[in-house]
């Protein structure tokens, strides 16, 4: 396989680097998580080749097949993010691939467009949050205030928001508000968590193993699983599962899953595409653990309903961006 891509490489045809550009393009999405092997750099490596040789639309189906693959080079990354817009904004708004300087330098030298994108970003750096600040209009600005997984100070934050329509301003400023008392929790010890006592292990029909490697063969779903547990009454369980798809130390998930409000583990959920029939299971059993009337499940559920999933998966993506410094701190 290699020596014939590298032979169409070699072809000055356009139709043929195309054709080049488009199969190995394929290869890399199907090596998404293969960041390290030499295969993924040499397929990173003849992307990178014909690159500028390809037209627009080849160049925006590249962005946008490549935005969610963490294999993607950073090179190849930051030569789509600085593409034309159209090149440029799927990778500017969900690309792993874009190291910090990189965002930072986008976000000083290009126009309005490029600094929209980049405020949809799951997570926005202090740093990166100041430049957009800065340099944006007030939709930028408004972008930056409403994104939960923006890192930015109380004050900016008020100044930014005081602009809004006041009941947009006070639901961002609500959900801001709990959501910074949720990531603080993380960092509590457990006994200085308001919550209920420990999930413990009960007889299941499925493991947590066996349903993921059903759902690695699509012989069934997260959903499926979540609620076949919930109703086993078995939520330790499910916060093995939910652990492994959202990205979150199961220690974490646990500690959310026992809270006594369903902030945290609404977030988890919403994040990981749980839909409202199974969290309303998790809702019940969460009642019974916790000795709550069934009406406070049904609230839950209420809330649920509208909580949205980007601002869901912005704020899993800022829990685990700040429990990353935090242990690297720790360990320096």
């Amino acid at each position: 396989m290699t020596e014939s891509l590298l032979q169409l490489a070699k072809d000055s045809s356009a139709d043929k680097k195309h054709e080049l550009a488009e199969h190995v393009t394929e290869l890399l999405v199907a090596r998404a998580s293969d960041t390290q092997s030499e295969e993924t750099s040499l397929l990173n490596n003849m992307l990178e080749g014909v690159y500028d040789s390809l037209e627009l639309e080849a160049r925006k189906t590249m962005s946008e097949r490549l935005c969610t693959v963490e294999a993607t080079s950073n090179k190849l990354a930051v030569a789509m993010a600085s593409d034309d817009l159209p090149v440029a904004q799927a990778v500017l708004e969900r690309s792993n691939c874009l190291r910090e300087k990189d965002l930072q330098n986008i976000a000083a030298t290009k126009d309005e467009a490029y600094l929209l994108a980049l405020a949809k970003r799951d997570h926005i750096s202090k740093d990166l949050g100041g430049i957009l600040v800065k340099r944006g209009s007030k939709k930028v600005k408004h972008a930056v205030a409403a994104n939960l997984g923006a890192e930015i100070t109380l004050p900016v934050f008020e100044s930014l928001v005081k602009d809004m329509p006041k009941q947009l301003g006070d639901r961002i400023r609500h959900l801001r508000k709990s959501n910074d008392e949720l990531i603080e929790d993380l960092f509590k010890d457990d006994g200085d968590i308001a919550a209920g006592k420990e999930l413990v292990k009960r007889p299941s029909k499925i493991s947590p193993k066996a349903w993921l490697m059903g759902i690695r063969l699509k012989k069934t779903n997260l959903n499926k699983a979540i609620y076949q547990l919930s109703i086993e009454h078995n939520l330790l369980d499910a916060v093995a599962l939910l652990s492994f798809f959202c990205g979150l130390d199961m220690k974490y998930v646990h500690n959310l899953m026992v809270r006594f409000d369903s902030t945290g583990i609404a977030t988890v959920c919403r994040a990981t595409g749980i839909g409202a029939k199974e969290f309303q299971a998790i809702c019940k059993e969460r009642c019974k653990h916790l000795k709550f009337p069934e009406s406070t499940g049904s609230k839950w559920l209420t809330n649920y309903h509208m909580l949205d999933e980007t601002d869901a998966r912005r704020l899993l993506s800022l829990m685990k961006m700040k429990l990353k410094a935090t242990k690297q701190k720790k360990a320096a």
